[in-house]
This record gives C-alpha cells, sequence and structure tokens, in this order.
C-alpha cells in the first residue's frame, strides 16, 4: 500500500493523514548507550534481521524502538536482563516465547515475547516476517 501522507516536517511517511507523531526517529545511540552488552548484541542482530525485509524506519526512544513500514509492526522495550518485543499480527500464533497475547475488536493482535538470547530471537524470527508482511499490506 503506497503511503497516504507525507510529514512536511520530517518526511515521515504514514497510511493516514495528518497522523500525531512525534518528528524525527530519535537517537540510536543514546538509546544504546548504557545498556548490557549482550542485550546490544541481541538488539543489533533482531534490527539487522528486521532491515533484511526490506525498508523499514526505526524510531529508537530512551529505552525502546518502534520498527514500522507505514505502521508498527514490532516495538522492543529495554528491560533489566531481556529485551520485551511486541509484535502486531493478524491472528492469534501460538509459541511458548509468547507470554501475553491481546486482541482487539477488529481482529488485530498483539503478541509478546521476552527475549533472552539469540537462540530466542531465532524461534520468534518467523513471527516478525509475519508481522513486517502485516504491516505492509
Amino acid at each position: 500500500m503506497p503511503p497516504v501522507w507525507i510529514c512536511p516536517d520530517c518526511g515521515r511517511t504514514f497510511n493516514r493523514a495528518n497522523v500525531r507523531h512525534s518528528c524525527g526517529t530519535g537517537d540510536r545511540a543514546a538509546m544504546l548507550a548504557n545498556k548490557p552488552a549482550n542485550l546490544v548484541a541481541l538488539y543489533e542482530e533482531l534490527e539487522r534481521t528486521a532491515k533484511a525485509y526490506g525498508d523499514i524506519e526505526i524510531v529508537a526512544k530512551d529505552r525502546y524502538a518502534l520498527f514500522r513500514t507505514t505502521r508498527i509492526f514490532a516495538d522492543v522495550v529495554f528491560m533489566k536482563d531481556v529485551l520485551r518485543l511486541a509484535l502486531q499480527l493478524d491472528r492469534v500464533v501460538e509459541h511458548p516465547l509468547f507470554f501475553k497475547t491481546v486482541q482487539d475488536p477488529r481482529g488485530r493482535v498483539q503478541q509478546v515475547a521476552k527475549l533472552h538470547d539469540l537462540a530466542e530471537l531465532r524461534a520468534i524470527e518467523p513471527y516478525l516476517r509475519q508481522a513486517h508482511r502485516y504491516a505492509t499490506t
């Protein structure tokens, strides 16, 4: 789906006109500063994996990052010893790493996992890909 609106101030694209947002995409270096090295490495692999799907934008804030096409498909939060990954999907999927599922009346699903290591990222990766695909339809 082509973008409907491009912010005249920051150039970001959205799938609806006049979307409320913070202009800019934040400061990746500031987000990663003072985080545990193992979580930074895990985040960087998550970022590389998502970027391999195609053109995405990453909005980085203090302790979280939003991965988006014209809409958010994943958000990542740095916690004390894990990355909390929330995926926006079109259906509920069963996987032991998902500890929380929320479904809205329109059928959109958010599923949340806590990632401790690369093996868990690899296990969740097919669902990250599905979330990206869903965000581009």
